[in-house]
């Protein structure tokens, strides 16, 4: 065989070999070198912050819930216990209080933050199209591009 049909079949086994590694490779549980790895978020934004905030509230007020279902019970069943679940509840009430104004603030923060990129977005959008006016849009190109005509034709 002459020297480049050696050096082309010695490329084509390299492929197919390469190719079956890497099919091997695939159900591996090691990423292969060179593949891309995509990380989950490490930085909670001040919307995240919120919505967490909030569904701690909403955790919170089912326990309170569940509270206030005992003390009930304690009132119609068990009037010995009603004063130890009349406390409970006040703490239950008390710790929804607190992580609900936790949340209050998280998401005004929330809505700050995001009041002030729409505000940023708007004046920066406005500038665009302020100095798209300031060029030639809107600007009559048939009748220009006929005048030329005219103009460029030969007599």
């Amino acid at each position: 065989m002459a020297p480049l049909a050696l050096q082309l079949c010695g490329a084509m086994c390299l492929i197919l070999v390469a190719g079956g590694e890497a099919r091997l490779q695939a159900g591996r549980e090691d990423p292969i070198i060179g593949s891309t790895v995509i990380h989950a978020p490490n930085v909670a934004t001040d919307a995240m912050k919120a919505s967490a905030a909030i569904h701690t509230y909403l955790g919170e007020s089912k326990a309170r819930d569940k509270v206030w279902d005992q003390t009930v019970e304690a009132r119609a069943n068990a009037p010995a216990l009603y004063p130890a679940k009349l406390t409970d509840l006040l703490k239950a009430q008390n710790k929804t209080i607190d992580v609900l104004g936790k949340a209050t603030e998280l998401a005004s923060k929330s809505m700050a933050a995001a009041k002030d990129s729409q505000t940023n977005a708007e004046t920066l959008y406005k500038g665009k199209m302020d100095g798209l006016s300031k060029d030639r849009v809107g600007a009559d190109f048939k009748s220009e591009a006929a005048d030329l005509k005219m103009a460029m034709q030969v007599p």
